[in-house]
């Protein structure tokens, strides 16, 4: 099987509301390579096993299973820190893991997660931490070079158990040289929701920052979870989202992973929401450095990753409240 009908069967696979594509015996495990490389082996191995039976499969599905059972334990946790924020009125929320696999995938089992992020205002930062403390967790901090208060990205973990890592972010951007132009903090997710956390907007930009600011779109996984926080947007929220990306500066970002969205996925509508969303200038550019072929050969390509670093490179140079 050529690679070009390989990776258009992963994007078929890796989609959670796509009917499963029949698939080759002698496809599957190449196939569990692409997914574990891309990280949606959860959705991948759930289609794969309803066709066939393998030695990979089963290890793919053992693997998953202690994946699955971190999550579950991650998820009472997360619940503690619900609770707290919710008795105390915090400005917190958490964001990512836990949420997308709830509120965004039929299946969350197709959405493990191996930590919990939390946003946080500035006056929640020191609860959160009272907090984590008395759960047992310690802040990480590296003994040289440590980012933590730079990157505004704590990293709370157990110290018997450091598998279990809770973030706690004052900004999802957490570069410095992007935050001159576009930030993401507490008060613009809330923004992007009207002040409702659980809205579709919040949690779309959640996974556009996370793919386009905070990686480099180096996995499919990350365009999945653009593509069901799309898929979840009520058609109210489709008609305000060119503007609530050009309020947030993200139209650029928006723009390219709906681009991105729609060339890799069938989705009706994405490639249509990409158009009215005013990316600047930088847009035309941008889809020449990262489309469907760079995202696909992410992992392992090096010309993926000089197109995807150029990109980082224009996301610095772009004027601030441009896209």
């Amino acid at each position: 099987m050529m690679a070009a009908e390989l990776d258009k069967l992963l994007c078929r696979l890796a989609d959670p509301e796509a009917a499963a594509a029949a698939v080759p015996a002698v496809a599957v495990d190449r196939l569990l390579k692409l997914a574990r490389d891309h990280n949606v082996l959860p959705v991948v191995t759930r289609k794969l096993a309803a066709q066939h039976s393998s030695g990979d499969l089963r290890v793919a599905q053992s693997e998953l299973t202690v994946l699955v059972g971190l999550s579950m334990h991650l998820r009472g946790i997360a619940a503690k820190v619900d609770r707290y924020i919710a008795e105390r009125q915090l400005e917190a929320v958490i964001v990512k893991g836990p949420v997308f696999a709830r509120q965004l995938y039929p299946t969350p089992s197709d959405r493990p997660f191996t930590d919990i992020d939390i946003m946080v205002a500035p006056s929640a930062r020191a609860p959160i931490g009272e907090l984590l403390t008395g759960l047992g967790y310690q802040l990480f901090r590296k003994p040289l070079l440590d980012h933590t208060e730079q990157n505004q990205e704590e990293k709370w973990i157990q110290p018997d158990m450091d598998a279990l890592l809770i973030e706690v972010h004052g900004n999802l951007v957490h570069y410095q040289g992007l935050r001159r132009r576009v930030s993401f903090g507490y008060g613009e997710f809330m923004a992007s929701g009207h002040g409702n956390a659980s809205a579709g907007l919040p949690q779309f930009f959640v996974a556009v920052v996370h793919a386009a600011l905070g990686h480099k779109f180096h996995q499919l996984r990350l365009l999945v979870d653009v593509l069901q926080a799309f898929r979840h947007l009520t058609p109210d929220e489709v008609t305000d989202l060119p503007e609530m990306a050009r309020r947030l500066g993200l139209g650029l970002e928006a723009r390219l992973c709906l681009e991105l969205v729609a060339a890799l996925f069938e989705v009706p509508g994405a490639g249509a929401a990409a158009g009215r969303i005013a990316g600047g200038s930088a847009s035309s550019l941008a889809t020449r450095l990262v489309d469907g072929a760079a995202v696909l050969a992410a992992p392992t390509a090096f010309l993926s990753k000089v197109r995807r670093h150029s990109f980082r490179g224009l996301q610095r140079i772009v004027p601030r409240g441009a896209g």
